[in-house]
């Protein structure tokens, strides 16, 4: 109860709090803060309490919506006007921001939503899948300095389609930070491996989380079936880990795998881990 309070008081904060959002061109232009929200217009007004969140923490925050960038850096396609935006932010914002946060969903579907675009750029592709194939990075939003690929901004997306979607999921954020949690499921790591992809995991748990007395529940491909494989994952997701550590092999339709599914799309809606939210890092 007193989360969801506190989240009723910063949605109506956040409201009132008109101040974070840039309105006009001339802003995108000179500026400065150490939090920057770019918005599909969508879901503008369910970002207010994480603005508020952040402001709270002694972070100066704006925030930009995707119409504005476009409007006012209009040329060539919608990723390189935000590329344009970010290069300005980057070399002219005093102070220039630490953290940038995407909110909308990036995706080909278009029943789906483009809502905020990621570039897409051609990757190798094994045999199976016919030549080449593209992959999208946000990264390249934020690497302006120097010659290299590494980032010179911190950037992370909510990818959400719906207004309802992304006042949940900004609530879910608010949740986590405001109600630390002491329980054992924030010392539990959910480790999901296939066969081939093992080393790599073993090696991650020997040298750093076992030595820190975190507890493992491994999902091995050796212990079983692909149905009792689904099984052991979903039980872990609802017994409860700070870390998922997933080294496995990707598939369409979404699945983790090897030579026997480890955990599949269709397993989601199964999941019951309320408040207990992984941080999710993948070794394909």
């Amino acid at each position: 109860m007193r989360a969801v309070s506190l989240v009723l008081l910063l949605v109506l904060a956040g409201t009132a709090s008109a101040d974070y959002l840039i309105s006009e061109p001339e802003s995108l232009l000179t500026n400065g803060c150490d939090y920057l929200v770019v918005t599909h217009d969508t879901f503008t007004d369910a970002v207010y309490p994480l603005c508020e969140l952040r402001d709270s923490l002694g972070l100066e925050v704006k925030m930009a919506e995707v119409s504005l960038v476009y409007s006012t850096f209009d040329s060539g396609p919608r990723t390189r006007r935000i590329r344009s935006f970010m290069e300005r932010v980057y070399h002219h914002w005093q102070p220039r921001p630490e953290f940038i946060l995407l909110v909308g969903d990036a995706c080909k579907d278009t029943t789906l939503g483009d809502f905020v675009p990621s570039r897409r750029f051609p990757k190798f592709s094994y045999g199976y899948a016919r030549g080449l194939t593209e992959h999208g990075a946000d990264c390249w939003y934020v690497t302006h300095a120097g010659n290299d690929s590494v980032p010179d901004m911190i950037i992370g997306r909510l990818p959400v389609n719906r207004p309802a979607q992304a006042e949940s999921v900004v609530a879910k954020v608010v949740r986590y930070e405001t109600t630390p949690d002491t329980a054992v499921w924030t010392r539990t790591v959910l480790y999901i491996a296939s066969t081939d992809r093992q080393p790599y995991g073993d090696a991650i748990v020997r040298d750093y989380l076992e030595p820190g007395g975190d507890s493992v529940w491994k999902v091995y491909e050796t212990m079983g079936s692909s149905d009792s494989l689904r099984s052991r994952s979903r039980n872990g997701f609802n017994a409860g880990a700070a870390l998922l550590l997933h080294c496995t092999h990707g598939g369409f339709p979404p699945l983790w795998y090897g030579s026997r599914t480890l955990f599949h799309y269709t397993d989601v809606p199964l999941l019951a881990n309320f408040d207990r939210l992984p941080v999710v890092i993948g070794r394909g």
